[in-house]
């Protein structure tokens, strides 16, 4: 049987790498974003980092082998899901902007961010 220590330090582990993940997630698509708004593909590198590190405290939450397996793969599904969220945000985002070029009949500048 399980001591109430074990539980205790499992789920303080769970609940550290979780906001880890969620804060490196943040991290991730402030940087990779920025990147690309500013042209400057060193912060886009960055934002790749922060990815990696998001992911990998994904799998440090997994193999604890406190969480149920819904959680688990949950948690897998999250990550993996994440690390393809900003690149395909961004292709929207311009998407959109060129559909509005074009419905102005080309009269405005290509979509532009940053300075």
């Amino acid at each position: 049987m399980i001591s109430q220590n074990e539980i205790a330090q499992a789920v303080g582990t769970i609940i550290i790498f979780g906001f880890l993940f969620v804060f490196f997630a943040g991290l991730y698509a402030a940087f990779y974003t920025a990147g690309k708004m500013f042209e400057k593909p060193w912060l886009t590198w960055l934002g790749y980092i922060f990815a990696v590190i998001q992911f990998v405290s994904a799998m440090v939450m997994v193999t604890i082998d406190f969480l149920d397996r819904f959680w688990v793969n949950l948690v897998i599904f999250a990550a993996l899901a994440y690390l393809v969220i900003p690149p395909a945000m961004w292709r929207v985002v311009l998407a959109f902007h060129r559909q509005e070029e074009e419905a102005r009949g080309g009269k405005v500048e290509h979509a532009h961010f940053g300075p």
